[in-house]
């Protein structure tokens, strides 16, 4: 046998194999080509007496010699209905035999009873990917010696696929070293072994249509159709379905290639059409996009195959159809590649720059931008066509651009009111929220608007409901309820009033206003005790936002139930949405992920990274005073100061007192209750000189939010009896999967010196099992 392909395989295949041979009759390894299906097999059942055939061949299937198991290779061959029906025979006439099945197809339909009834287990492609460990013990067989950081770089860079291993086995056998050069021409062998064992074995259409379908990551049958041509695309995506399982679902309808699979047809494709016509398959791609208004993929067709024009009719069609800031995100890519001159020629992109530019904090770059449209506008005569749209792209800004803030707010929004009133321009769509759960610091924060909010709402709910259209719907009613709320003043006929409206709102007004609405519905639930409650109604409203395709306001709604998570003393529920969906700390600061900034602090100063908090805090402060963001910058300047207290850094008296000093002058007393326990002890030690009776005040409250949630943002209780510095060594190499051997020779101990630091270990950390201890760690912050 070939060095490279010695019988290695996961206990945990071992361990499926031997569970379906004690519950199932059947067993199908059904995996694409390279698995290292038929030598994982012939390894697992090494020992047993088994019987082979090959479907495609001829099988006779009586007489059979005397074995446990039949093993079926190549069973997608097996087309013939009475060779499948002679196989069924067998099964049934001899009841004390298994079945071994091994194919590159999904599971055939005339199987399928079985699988209803429980014979049948399925042993898919993941299932015979190699660990870290197993590709570790791989290369040792095969006296391949390789560095820990080597066997990392190999272990992620072939994904554990068999056959890349076993290639990369015998170059790395003849002496080469690891790197670029090794991994290339792996890859090239790979290439070319599916060439010729999958792809050339198609008859010419299904060839044509792989092709033609690579550039995409995602694709249904009617994208297919466009592209190709071909009439019969659902039979042949079928036929590749049964035979290879390189075809993956998302879903009913949406198709992906396997990701090496896709590789290997992008250079399939490469060697055999010119860049005109593969230019040609992402214009067709970029036509069905545009039609069905999905702007983005649209975009990313004509940008691949270099259709600028396209891309900038596209990108001022995207910014008229779309509320909000949200889709600037989107496409910010596409509005940075423009030329220069062809923004200027457009009020539209000249008014998406701005906004972009905006939102990536550079606000110098944004009023240039919006300078230059108030000299477009200003060389148009009031008779030109096009004069009243940039107006409004105008007034639009002055809105909408977020270092603007709110001040002055009133009089822009008395100004434009009057001029739609009078029909004189048309105003472009926008979210007031940005997708975030509340309309007092949503798009804008309008923390001033509080000192008058009952006046305002008699005099500017019309204004601004007329101006926002269906995004007015409610807006009013729940701004009022909020500032209500945030002063705790009496809102209790102010709430009932909003939910009164909230059927409406989802009817007439936008899904903005309603996450808005039903996000201080929830506030409320939290400060009343209910936080469990409020979990669930998000949770709700979550799930008919997945529904309705509403996702632009998943990652907002994630980090609030994530802040819910953490007042409940779920912190590994909060850890997950900080491993899997905060967003990363070297990307780009973007504004409009600043809860989502806020809550990773949140979560890091739960599991004592004060430091990281703090790193995580600093750049938003620049953001919440160039852009008037009062309730952001109050709430950061509070977790700031938390920070610093619990590090014992005098610091903490000075950024504690700014934030009082804010949330007096606006007389907001639940941006620093919600803290409670956290906030409390500094509320105790604090000597601010304010006003005494609204200090009580706020005191009282933070007791309450105490009450209901004594360990919010506290660090879960460490070990009763801490770990010794020589087991947290052995607990880090635990955590890494090292055995105990690997562990003793990292560490220079005997073996037995391991197993008694890892028992040790385990009774602190009270677990049974290593990887449990994993687990334990992480949620104790050990690693």
């Amino acid at each position: 046998m070939d060095a490279a392909l010695q019988p290695v395989f996961t206990p945990e295949l071992q361990a499926m194999l031997q569970s379906g041979w004690m519950r199932c009759r059947i067993i199908l390894f059904s995996a694409p080509c390279g698995y290292g299906k038929t030598t994982a097999v012939a390894a697992l059942l090494q020992g047993r007496r088994t019987a082979t055939y090959r479907a495609g061949e001829g099988m006779p299937f009586e007489p059979l010699p005397d074995c446990e198991a039949l093993v079926v290779e190549n069973l997608q061959l097996l087309q013939k209905a009475e060779e499948q029906r002679a196989l069924c025979d067998w099964l049934q006439s001899n009841p004390d035999k298994h079945l071994i099945l091994v194919g590159r197809g999904v599971t055939p339909g005339w199987l399928m009873p079985f699988r209803f009834t429980g014979l049948l287990m399925t042993i898919d492609a993941d299932a015979l990917l190699f660990d870290r460990a197993t590709t570790g013990r791989l290369l040792a067989q095969n006296a391949i010696e390789v560095s820990d950081a080597e066997l990392t770089a190999i272990w992620q860079e072939t994904t554990g696929y068999p056959l890349a291993l076993a290639l990369l086995c015998r170059h790395l056998a003849s002496g080469e070293r690891y790197g670029k050069a090794v991994a290339d021409a792996v890859r090239r062998e790979l290439f070319l072994h599916y060439e010729q064992a999958v792809y050339l074995r198609f008859e010419v259409p299904l060839r044509l249509l792989l092709l033609n379908l690579a550039p995409f990551e995602q694709f249904d049958v009617e994208l297919a159709k466009l592209v190709s041509g071909e009439s019969h695309v659902g039979e042949l995506l079928g036929r590749l379905q049964r035979e290879t399982t390189m075809l993956l679902y998302d879903g009913l309808e949406q198709c992906r290639f396997r990701p090496l699979f896709r590789s290997f047809l992008l250079w399939e494709m490469r060697q055999r059409y010119t860049v005109a016509e593969q230019n040609t398959l992402c214009s067709r791609a970029g036509l069905y996009y545009e039609l069905r208004e999905d702007y983005a993929h649209a975009l990313a067709c004509y940008s691949r195959c270099a259709e600028h024009r396209k891309v900038t009719a596209l990108l001022i069609k995207y910014a008229e159809h779309h509320p909000g800031v949200d889709h600037f995100y989107e496409l910010e890519e596409y509005y940075y590649a423009l030329p220069r001159e062809e923004v200027l020629r457009s009020p539209a992109l000249l008014c998406g720059m701005s906004m972009v530019t905006a939102l990536n904090l550079d606000y110098e770059q944004s009023e240039q931008w919006y300078a230059a449209l108030q000299t477009y506008v200003s060389r148009l005569q009031r008779s030109d066509a096009e004069f009243k749209d940039a107006q409004a792209k105008l007034a639009y800004l002055d809105i909408a651009l977020p270092q603007r803030g709110s001040k002055g707010l009133i009089e822009i929004i008395t100004s434009v009111f009057t001029i739609l009133t009078s029909q004189e321009l048309q105003l472009p769509t926008f979210s007031v929220t940005s997708s975030l759960p509340s309309i007092l610091n949503g798009g804008k924060d309008f923390s001033e608007w509080t000192r008058r909010d009952e006046l305002l709402y008699a005099t500017m709910r019309k204004p601004v409901e007329t101006i926002l259209g269906r995004d007015g719907v409610g807006i009013a009613d729940c701004a009022l309820c909020e500032s209500k709320f945030e002063k705790n003043e009496e809102f209790s006929a102010r709430l009932l009033a909003l939910a009164s409206r909230l059927g409406e709102i989802q009817r007439k007004g936008t899904p903005d206003i309603r996450f808005a609405a039903v996000g201080l519905l929830c506030r409320v639930q939290v400060s009343q005790g209910k936080a469990a409650t409020a979990l669930d109604t998000l949770q709700n409203l979550r799930d008919d936002f997945v529904e309705t395709g509403q996702t632009r306001f998943l990652p907002n709604l994630d980090a609030m139930c994530c802040r819910i998570r953490l007042r409940l003393g779920d912190l590994d529920g909060a850890q997950i949405w900080y491993r899997e969906k905060a967003p990363g700390s070297g990307a780009r600061l973007r504004a409009l992920w600043r809860y989502q900034y806020i809550t990773s602090a949140m979560v890091q100063i739960t599991i004592g990274e004060w430091d990281a908090a703090l790193v995580t805090l600093a750049p938003l402060l620049e953001f919440t005073r160039y852009c008037g963001r009062t309730l952001d910058g109050l709430t950061i300047r509070l977790l700031m100061a938390i920070c610093h207290f619990r590090q014992a850094d005098e610091m903490w008296r000075d950024e504690f007192a700014a934030a009082l000093d804010t949330a007096w002058d606006y007389r907001y007393i639940r941006p620093v209750a919600q803290l409670g326990a956290a906030v409390l002890p500094l509320l105790n030690a604090c000597l601010w000189k304010g006003d005494k009776d609204y200090f009580s005040r706020l005191l009282t409250q933070t007791r309450a939010q105490t009450v209901f949630y004594p360990d919010f943002l506290r660090r879960k209780t460490a070990l009763a009896e801490p770990l010794s510095p020589s087991e947290q060594q052995v607990l880090r190499l635990i955590c890494h999967n090292r055995s105990n051997q690997e562990i003793g020779d990292i560490l220079g101990i005997k073996l037995a010196t391991v197993k008694t630091h890892v028992n040790h270990i385990l009774q602190k950390l009270d677990v049974k099992r290593r990887s449990e201890a994993k687990d334990a760690a992480e949620s104790l912050h050990l690693i």
